[in-house]
């Protein structure tokens, strides 16, 4: 279950991360769109308005009368606003100097002097503008320059400025602002739901992929189907390429492998039978033959039978822990005969482990060995069984391994010391093993009690109740 999790890992994290990118970019992007529109709108009935207001210049334009330099209009003028009060719709005339010659009756009320002496005299200029009043209001102001000429050839210069109320306009500025961002919020939330719909649709080959690939890891089927979209399809290739490639090795190894375990099983036949023949006790060299013999067909098992990762634990053997370290503890007594090795086994008689007894053998044959080769003579085994971990430590009294050389030690063919004998891949193929187990290997130094002051190197197997 934890090898499909996280094969579908990947395609989960990358509907995430679109999604996440959808829901920055998006809404950053309707943002943009809904300021766009809202200024888009503004501009266009700001121009209308300014039309508006022109129409009612002409109006009044079309209505003044001018004799001896005075100016007058009807006293009811055809736009009715111009005529109520406080209407939204004022008209005003000034002269060059800026004295007022005429006001609507829409103006009565009003007390603000709209004319704008920054804005210099010029014959046709024409302004619009948003202006605040004397009591808080906003306003739209549209200012005409024009120069009257009389009948007697006499000029007389006039500015008229058209005021309209800009509540209306804000109004109606503030409903569409709103209509809007509802709108592109609405389509935002569909959009952002459409999007993960593709996504979902989009992947769903990555999908299907990652259950083959837990599939193709179970030996449910043999190679990825072909039947996937033109952008993965040379990967699906490459890849059922390499399975096909590693099968032909596999297949070659376990040939190997066969054949070598056959050629060893008729000399070591041989070594038992002269063994037996002679009448002798050779205690020591026929376990080491029968040990031999054992993994010999150990190796022959692990290459031709696929080992299920899946399974964390191999619960095939009950291995008295105890009394496996005494065994191996007397034969590498045998083996460095010359210097002397006191074994300190501390490990309770009734910690059990589930497991492979030859996996077992391996790997701590060989860290006990490495123990007796590069201690000085003491090597302690200390283990603490606690669910969901058993830990097995085996120190010696040794220089300890440098901290430069740790890493180093677990590869496989590196040593750290090319004095003593040996072709360094002991600890890589404890590694191996303990890592079918779902363990690990740590190496440390000067542990202190109950460990020695050399090099420790600590097994941690996972340890489900029984």
């Amino acid at each position: 279950m934890q090898k499909k999790m996280s094969l579908l890992q990947p395609t989960q994290s990358l509907l995430g991360r679109f999604a996440i990118a959808s829901l920055i970019i998006l809404p950053i992007f309707i943002a943009l769109s809904g300021t766009l529109f809202f200024n888009t709108f503004k501009h266009s009935q700001l121009k209308a308005e300014e039309e508006q207001l022109q129409a009612q210049l002409y109006l009044l334009i079309s209505n003044t009368d001018i004799n001896q330099q005075t100016v007058s209009l009807p006293i009811a003028i055809t736009e009715p606003r111009f005529n109520q009060q406080n209407s939204g719709l004022y008209g005003f005339i000034y002269n060059a100097h800026g004295d007022e010659l005429w006001r609507s009756a829409s103006s009565a009320l009003l007390t603000d002097n709209f004319y704008n002496t920054n804005n210099i005299f010029s014959t046709d200029n024409r302004s619009f503008s948003e202006a605040i009043s004397n009591n808080g209001h906003r306003v739209n102001i549209f200012s005409y320059d024009l120069e009257w000429v009389n009948e007697d050839n006499s000029t007389l210069k006039l500015r008229y400025i058209i005021i309209s109320d800009n509540a209306p306009l804000q109004a109606e500025l503030d409903s569409y602002k709103k209509r809007t961002w509802q709108w592109l919020g609405a389509m935002a939330l569909l959009l952002m739901f459409a999007q993960l719909v593709i996504m979902r649709w989009g992947l769903k080959p990555l999908r299907r992929l990652s259950q083959q690939l837990s599939d193709l890891q179970e030996n449910r089927i043999e190679q990825l189907d072909a039947d996937y979209p033109n952008e993965i399809l040379p990967t699906i290739k490459n890849f059922n390429a390499i399975v096909e490639h590693e099968k032909q090795q596999r297949e070659r190894y376990r040939n190997t492998m066969s054949d070598l375990a056959h050629s060893l099983k008729t000399p070591l036949a041989v070594i038992q039978s002269q063994l037996h023949k002679n009448g002798h006790e050779h205690t020591a060299i026929s376990e080491q033959v029968q040990r031999i013999n054992q993994i010999v067909e150990h190796q022959l098992k692990r290459a031709v039978i696929k080992v299920n990762q899946n399974s964390v634990l191999q619960r095939t053997q009950k291995i008295a822990l105890h009394a496996m370290f005494e065994r191996l503890s007397k034969i590498l007594v045998k083996v460095y005969n010359e210097k002397s090795i006191r074994f300190n086994n501390t490990i309770d008689k009734d910690i059990i482990y589930w497991g492979d007894e030859s996996d077992m053998l391996e790997v701590f044959g060989n860290l006990l060995d490495n123990a007796c080769k590069y201690g000085k003579g003491s090597v302690m085994i200390h283990a603490t069984s606690a669910h969901p971990i058993l830990s097995i430590a085996i120190s010696d009294n040794g220089e300890g391994v440098a901290e430069n050389q740790k890493h180093l030690i677990l590869k496989r063919g590196a040593r750290g010391d090319t004095v003593q004998t040996g072709q360094g891949i002991g600890l890589a193929v404890a590694i191996d093993i303990i890592a079918s187990y779902g363990g690990d290997l740590q190496v440390q130094n000067n542990m202190g009690e109950p460990h020695l002051s050399g090099a420790c190197f600590c097994v941690n197997l996972p340890n489900p109740e029984n």
